[in-house]
């Protein structure tokens, strides 16, 4: 009989070998005295497709390594309301030259509604017969879908693209803080959300990629030099946020006595 046992955690299928990309995975490790400890493993090494010689990653040093990264991305009040104030007025631009086509699509719905008002009242004084009313109405029915569609259009561009672009800003001024104190599936739902990848290095470091908006938000923020020139220096291109754990939690000999499968 086989029994298959299921482990969850809120890091499990984000992490990558930064050696060799391969996706980590979680494992366990059970010394003589029974006391089991838990590990992220290359899964490249563990199953000999690749050449990796990646060491495991101890459960607790790669959810520290994940905590701390927020801390890198987190934005200051000063820099929030800089680049609130610049989305505003990218927005406000470009609202401007798009002013006319709004304009033109409400007046053809209002010139399409009063088509359509008028075609009634004819029928109704038997100026016209229902057939013509119906081709008519169809073809201002048509139109005004296109205009409803194109006026949601914009609306959905600049209003909600400038909502959604505040809303992310907001989420990096506490992205630490928030991240330290939710339980463990919203920090698995923060990092599918801030992050595309999530690499640990052989050298304890953490190469997070950030996903869209805060990629760009990210590269604004440092470039301006609002966020200190030491964090800007951390980061390798403009979407890598650079994270290291240097302190030596035990000494040289390790956790545990050595296993088989470490």
């Amino acid at each position: 009989m086989t029994r298959h046992v299921q482990h969850a955690h809120h890091l499990k299928g984000l992490l990558h070998c930064g050696t060799c990309g391969s996706r980590m995975l979680l494992d366990f490790a059970t010394n003589p005295r029974g006391t089991t400890y838990a590990y992220f493993v290359c899964s490249g090494r563990a199953a000999k497709k690749t050449n990796c010689t990646r060491r495991a990653v101890p459960v607790a040093l790669a959810e520290r390594l994940v905590a701390d990264s927020y801390a890198f991305i987190t934005i200051s009040d000063t820099t929030y309301q800089r680049l609130t104030a610049d989305v505003d007025a990218a927005f406000d631009k470009r609202s401007a030259g798009n002013d006319q086509e709004f304009t033109d699509l409400t007046a053809n719905r209002a010139r399409l509604e009063a088509e359509s008002d008028k075609l009634l009242a004819a029928h109704f004084a038997d100026a016209i017969d229902l057939d013509t009313l119906k081709r008519h109405q169809d073809r201002i029915r048509t139109g005004l879908a296109d205009v409803n569609r194109r006026l949601a259009e914009h609306s959905e561009h600049h209003t909600g693209g400038r909502a959604f672009l505040h809303d992310s800003l907001q989420l990096l001024t506490d992205a630490h803080r928030a991240y330290a104190h939710s339980g463990d599936a919203d920090r698995r739902l923060a990092n599918q959300a801030f992050y595309t990848r999530l690499d640990i290095t052989d050298d304890e470091q953490l190469r997070p990629r950030l996903a869209e908006p805060f990629a760009t938000i990210f590269r604004e923020a440092h470039n301006s030099g609002d966020e200190g020139k030491e964090a800007k220096r951390e980061h390798t291109t403009s979407f890598d946020v650079a994270c290291s754990r240097k302190t030596l939690w035990v000494g040289a000999d390790g956790l545990e006595p050595p296993t088989s499968c470490l």
